[in-house]
């Protein structure tokens, strides 16, 4: 509830004053008594000002004043240093584990870092593993002698990662001499592991991503560096905001009166319906939607994607992919400087595909009254240095069913085998050409030439 006054007393400030208010941010916490106490204006610290709401409704607030306190004054600490501080973790045998879709990650400080899958055929168990990092121990020893010849002050710089939009201080330690990696000159992988004060943490990895070719940044919550006053996150103090009516004003504006009511009856409403209904009120003067002729459907968007002139992007982290229809697979990396560098994951070839399809009959689609998805074979990429082959990928087609909008797609990359990649497109566009398939899969385009009566829906196909 704090949050609705809060907005609401934004409101009025910014429709009722234009003045500098000084200390106000938000970095900081204010909680809005409403009504506030009525005292004197002498004994209400702060400045003041008054505020009107839509109803005309008027109040007198006081802004507490704020000052942040210097996290570097009274800075008494004579204890261990950071890294002796969660040097206990390096001599543990457990490890910490984050599980993803396809790949499992296993932390084992003073250690490892390793990410494995494991597939599993009948009794037998193949496991595609990359070491991300090794721990090295003249390197400790060399920060353990840094941290003695410079111990931190009042004045020493921590750096602080963003965590749930709060700047938490952070130990950084590398792990280096993980397995070479062929996108990056057969460098060897390199991880840079963050450790932040998390008084419930258990060690436990918060987040790992990939922040360039084959070097990683891991975020460990510890309980562990919470002993150092450095290391504490900033406490963020609640401020009052001190809110009296004037001239005849009920106590509380109406609108957040009414806010909580309609706050709690949908709460009630939720609980005992579990249903969402969405009403959208239309202008007066926007016409009704007009129905179109089959003669004038626009088949365009499935025609262009068979063609490979519109192709599908996705990928969210530091490699992203675009798959064109018929023509080819790429994961790719734009840098600041807009500098694409980029992998080609492998070309179609319908005679290719053919012969793949022939080896590989269970890959051929089911009867149409149980098709769900279609496969095709892209080969003859960028060569592997793992394995001096070219890349090839298998692109799983899968209607995408009661999406969340007819625009939605979604593309995920696997790589069960070195070099060997899985690619799943789901998109409700993909429903539209599974019964035009033949037994091996392929879409004639013209089928989906302009005049066709089907009913198919203009679509945005880039994610």
């Amino acid at each position: 509830m704090i949050l609705f006054e809060v907005i609401i007393f934004l409101n009025f400030v910014f429709n009722s004053i234009q003045s500098d208010i000084s200390g106000f941010d938000d970095t900081v916490l204010f909680n809005i008594d409403w009504p506030g106490q009525s005292l004197p204006e002498a004994d209400l610290e702060g400045e003041s000002m008054i505020v009107t709401s839509l109803h005309q409704e008027k109040y007198k607030c006081i802004l507490p004043s704020v000052t942040k306190k210097d996290p570097s004054e009274d800075f008494k600490y004579e204890g261990p240093s950071p890294l002796e501080l969660i040097s206990s973790l390096f001599t543990q045998t457990t490890c910490s584990f984050r599980l993803e879709s396809y790949w499992t990650y296993e932390v084992c400080h003073g250690r490892y870092i390793r990410q494995y899958h494991e597939d599993r055929e009948g009794k037998k168990i193949k496991v595609q593993e990359y070491i991300l990092g090794k721990w090295d121990e003249k390197y400790f020893e060399r920060l353990l002698a840094f941290d003695k010849e410079n111990p931190l002050d009042k004045d020493s710089e921590i750096p602080v990662k963003k965590i749930d939009n709060v700047n938490l201080p952070y130990y950084e330690v590398m792990m280096e001499n993980g397995t070479n990696c062929d996108l990056n000159n057969n460098k060897p992988r390199v991880t840079r592991v963050l450790y932040v004060c998390y008084i419930h943490g258990k060690h436990e990895v918060y987040s790992l991503k990939e922040t360039s070719t084959c070097v990683y940044e891991i975020v460990i919550l510890s309980p562990l560096l919470c002993a150092h006053p450095r290391y504490k996150p900033a406490e963020s103090g609640e401020h009052k905001i001190n809110c009296v009516p004037l001239e005849g004003s009920p106590k509380k504006p109406y609108g957040l009166v009414k806010l909580k009511a309609d706050s709690a009856k949908l709460r009630r409403s939720t609980d005992l319906d579990r249903f969402r209904v969405e009403l959208i009120q239309l202008d007066k003067e926007e016409a009704a939607p007009k129905v179109t002729e089959p003669s004038l459907l626009d088949t365009t968007p499935v025609e262009q994607f068979l063609r490979g002139k519109t192709c599908l992007i996705g990928g969210t982290g530091w490699w992203k992919y675009e798959f064109c229809y018929g023509r080819s697979v790429e994961q790719y990396h734009i840098d600041k400087n807009d500098k694409k560098e980029s992998i080609n994951l492998g070309y179609f070839d319908r005679d290719t595909h053919l012969k793949w399809i022939k080896e590989h009959p269970h890959k051929r689609p089911k009867p149409v009254s149980q098709r769900k998805q279609l496969s095709h074979f892209y080969s003859g990429g960028s060569t592997c240095d793992k394995t001096g082959k070219a890349r090839q990928t298998e692109v799983k087609l899968k209607c995408l069913e009661n999406p969340s909008s007819p625009n939605a797609v979604s593309l995920y990359l696997l790589e069960p085998r070195y070099c060997e990649y899985i690619l799943g497109v789901e998109s409700p566009l993909i429903c539209k050409i599974l019964s035009k398939a033949d037994e091996n899969g392929l879409v004639d385009v013209t089928e989906f030439e302009m005049g066709e009566t089907e009913s198919i829906p203009t679509v945005n196909i880039q994610l």
